[in-house]
């Protein structure tokens, strides 16, 4: 099985009962921890194979806890309505028990209609940028060398970054990540399945775009991201063979808690997506490393 067929499978799920399917995990950046993107792009597989005949314009998720790499994860998904011209679903998804993240997706038919949107970022195209991959050096200089397996190595998304990779930083600079990003090897063109994909690429880079700002401090102490709640809007059609500029910045961080948009263009300059996230953001002191350590 080629890299991008065993991504596919994992995301489509083993269908058990009507509204029930179980995923497995893939490679990710944690030893430990399930990526969360993961889950969130196998929640929405899961509740697009309850609905036909529309697709999802719009999710919002609820990351409760992490899970492992070991179990598989179970996804039940319950049908909320199915209106004339929208359909509702909630997903969720349990690991061992443990209920890792709920997911509400409503979905819409494809219609005409007023077509208006902001002016994609004047940028170089992706082919004036380094790949991802052209970084390898510098991932194992930090010791990230599984980051960047997970990036590059098991990745089938080719990301090419217009600033150094906020992975790499150590110096402070605004919270804005702007990426180029595609499909390395085709992918289906099935608009339910492209969708899937954009959910699990829209939680690459991002709340790590917040912590810009003070990379001094993170590269230097111990400290703690997660993801808490993410939400997704889905304007046009979407298809990830070609290239698409994630513009992403945070708008705001405060106490614990940091807020990141992303709008995602595809090249031609349509606003294909937009996403907005919460994430925890600290630093950990001593003690917090310890309790954090033992509970991970």
């Amino acid at each position: 099985m080629s890299l991008v067929e065993d991504f596919i499978a994992h995301l489509n799920l083993e269908r058990m009962t009507e509204n029930e399917f179980v995923g497995y995990s893939r490679y990710s950046a944690a030893e430990n921890h399930v990526y969360g993107g993961q889950v969130l792009g196998q929640a929405l597989s899961a509740a697009n194979q309850t609905v036909e005949g529309r697709l999802c314009h719009s999710l919002s998720a609820q990351f409760l806890r992490a899970g492992n790499l070991a179990g598989p994860i179970h996804f039940k998904v319950a049908n909320l309505r199915d209106g004339r011209n929208f359909s509702v679903r909630r997903v969720s998804a349990d690991q061992a028990g443990r209920e890792l993240l709920t997911l509400d997706a409503s979905f819409h038919i494809e219609a005409q209609g007023y077509d208006q949107q902001p002016t994609m970022p004047a940028v170089m195209g992706p082919e004036s940028f380094r790949s991802m991959e052209s970084y390898r050096d510098n991932f194992e200089e930090l010791g990230l060398l599984r980051l960047y397996d997970f990036l590059v190595t098991q990745s089938v998304i080719d990301f090419r970054c217009l600033e150094l990779p906020s992975y790499l930083e150590t110096n402070n600079r605004p919270a804005v990540q702007r990426m180029w990003l595609r499909a390395k090897h085709t992918v289906p063109n099935d608009p339910a399945l492209q969708r899937a994909i954009l959910g699990f690429i829209s939680d690459h880079n991002f709340i790590r775009t917040a912590s810009l700002p003070y990379r001094d401090q993170v590269s230097s102490r111990p400290s703690q991201m997660a993801s808490l709640n993410h939400s997704m809007w889905i304007h046009r059609p979407v298809d990830l063979n070609n290239w698409h500029l994630y513009d992403v910045h945070s708008a705001n961080a405060f106490g614990d808690r940091a807020l990141v948009i992303g709008h995602m263009y595809a090249q031609t300059g349509e606003l294909v997506a937009t996403m907005v996230q919460e994430g925890m953001l600290r630093l950990l002191d001593d003690g917090e490393l310890a309790a954090f350590s033992e509970n991970a």
